[in-house]
């Protein structure tokens, strides 16, 4: 008797494929029977489960998307001392891209076909109250009130950070062409070095003088 696959199985899987397939072909050129195909069911089932492509990609921006959005919402608003709140903050959201490499990848993807979605789904985490930035802006303008930091700008120093931890992850391609030489190359060696690389190179830009030599 074949034992049945829980649903919840078969939607993560269906999900997992589809993100797939949209980083690769983009919301328009994604077809249904490829994410089946992906997913190892017929298209019959993936029907059964999202009746279109467009419920499909709306279920993975509420699922998935809101997973990756949750979890820096969590980190930015960590109450601790502003350094150790920069370094932990660097450290775990990097170790979140390592483990769901493929989100940024579709995030960018939608961003190039406009956005619509993305703009929409954060339009209602916002009138929900799910997601604030008030929390961080205010510990790094705390911070720099302080006189712990320079006059930075919280805005472009929170886009700095993101910045510098996404680019090896939307990147790769690029960068193993152009840096990676060593047969031998160990992704998470490297990962871990990159958590202290940036760290350093942002608490080094925004330490007053003083605090920097």
């Amino acid at each position: 008797m074949v034992k049945a696959v829980p649903k919840e199985a078969t939607e993560e899987r269906i999900l997992h494929a589809a993100m797939e397939v949209f980083v690769e072909k983009g919301r328009h050129g994604a077809r249904m029977q490829e994410i089946a195909d992906r997913a190892g069911i017929n298209k019959a089932l993936l029907h059964y489960y999202f009746r279109n492509k467009e419920k499909l990609y709306a279920k993975i921006f509420e699922s998935l998307i809101w997973e990756n959005i949750s979890g820096i919402i969590t980190l930015l608003n960590k109450d601790m001392p502003f350094r150790e709140y920069l370094k932990t903050f660097i450290s775990e959201y990097i170790d979140l891209l390592a483990r769901k490499p493929k989100i940024p990848l579709f995030i960018l993807k939608e961003l190039s076909e406009g956005g619509e979605t993305v703009k929409r789904v954060l339009k209602e985490l916002v009138e929900k109250g799910n997601f604030s930035v008030n929390g961080p802006l205010e510990k790094i303008q705390s911070a720099r009130d302080r006189g712990e930091i320079i006059a930075v700008d919280p805005r472009q120093l929170i886009s700095t950070i993101i910045g510098a931890c996404l680019i090896y992850f939307i990147s790769q391609p690029i960068f193993h062409t152009l840096f990676i030489r060593e047969e031998n190359f160990n992704q998470q060696k490297f990962i871990e070095e990159r958590k202290e690389a940036v760290y350093q190179i942002i608490l080094q830009g925004i330490l007053p003088r003083s605090n920097t030599e």
